[in-house]
């Protein structure tokens, strides 16, 4: 009978630390305008926002043999300074899509989210490739 009761302790011990880790790991997918209107929830939590690159926006200046960037994340009115540094995707520019993940932090008061990845789409892009590919002939397009 004690082997059982002993058992059952460590099965729900190690099932509790298990879901105790997962949440504590969690990641939230949230939206520029989401974030921007009630940040307190998501301050130094590990997030990833998506929203679109403000025209004008980038700034990028070396710093050793890395490149740091600033730029503006927006989405229905709301804008989010975000910093990163490193390579960034090809489709990187002013209003492509972006998802960015990282942390939300207060520097100096403002509110900052600081990217350590970023993933962007152009869909001007994608669009023209889908112009290109409904143009051709039936026969063409089905090679």
């Amino acid at each position: 009978m004690v082997k059982i009761i002993a058992t059952i302790v460590a099965v729900a011990a190690a099932g509790g630390l298990l879901l105790y880790s997962s949440i504590s790991d969690a990641e939230y997918y949230k939206f520029t305008h989401e974030v921007v209107k009630n940040p307190g929830p998501w301050e130094g939590k590990s997030l990833r926002v998506h929203g679109y690159v403000e025209p004008g926006s980038i700034e990028e200046v070396i710093v050793g043999q890395k490149t740091q960037r600033v730029f503006y994340l927006e989405s229905n009115g709301a804008r989010l300074k975000v910093t990163n540094e490193g390579p960034k995707p090809d489709t990187f520019r002013d209003e492509s899509e972006v998802v960015a993940k990282g942390k939300l932090v207060r520097v100096n008061n403002e509110l900052v989210f600081q990217a350590t990845e970023l993933m962007a789409k152009c869909p001007s892009k994608y669009e023209e490739n889908q112009r290109t590919k409904d143009s051709l002939p039936a026969t063409a397009s089905a090679l």
